[in-house]
């Protein structure tokens, strides 16, 4: 009897990437939520791309709370923390970073203004990318993403890593034929497969404690 070897497979998400395609999944599904996403069984469900040899071993989770939004939009915060639990409970793996406060300028009246961007997501992908790599914890990693940002570090892992895969799982309307063009057997998630995966409403906790779907969005 001969068995085949599993091809270990680590997702990378740009949560905020992914958040923005959630919110233009949630237009065409007015009566259904979207928001409450069960990742792993989302990827799941696109193994089959990868062959039928490809197991998760991992997904990581890239994302920033937006901290200067308490006071004007506390609810906004609370359900970001919440989905943050829940997602860590089916065994996602949290990397935070941050935003930074930005001076802006309406360029037609002059007026100044502060804005904030969201800091280091990037850079801690592509490390985490990179270091996964060196590591020999993956056999092909997945970016869920479509930001051009990360397309030096498909091209340097295409040169330290021959041996292994890097394609793109793009987010339901934000894929990147550039993206595209330079990691072959990329994907694309739809809204429908969005709608299909989503967390039960009581999530139990490590804890036993259980974090709830938020009641609105």
């Amino acid at each position: 009897m001969t068995s085949s070897k599993c091809e270990r497979v680590v997702f990378f998400v740009d949560g905020f990437n992914l958040y923005h395609s959630i919110c233009a999944a949630a237009g065409r599904f007015p009566d259904v939520s979207v928001k409450w996403l069960d990742l792993p069984g989302l990827f799941r469900s696109y193994l089959y791309v990868l062959g039928s040899a490809a197991a998760i071993s991992g997904v990581h989770y890239f994302t920033a709370y937006a901290h200067h939004l308490a006071h004007s939009e506390p609810g906004k915060v609370a359900r970001h923390k919440a989905y943050i639990r829940a997602l860590s409970a089916t065994g996602v793996w949290l990397c935070e970073s941050h935003f930074k406060p930005k001076d802006s300028w309406d360029t037609w009246t002059g007026q100044r203004f502060r804005t904030h961007e969201e800091k280091e997501t990037d850079v801690a992908m592509a490390c985490a990318v990179l270091e996964g790599a060196a590591r020999g914890q993956f056999d092909t990693a997945v970016l869920v993403t479509g930001d051009t940002d990360l397309r030096p570090v498909v091209l340097a892992f295409q040169r330290l890593y021959p041996g292994k895969r890097l394609l793109f799982a793009f987010p339901f309307d934000r894929k990147n034929n550039e993206l595209s063009s330079i990691a072959p057997g990329s994907f694309t998630l739809s809204a429908e497969s969005y709608a299909r995966h989503q967390l039960p409403d009581r999530v139990r906790l490590p804890s036993g404690k259980f974090v709830t779907k938020p009641e609105t969005w």
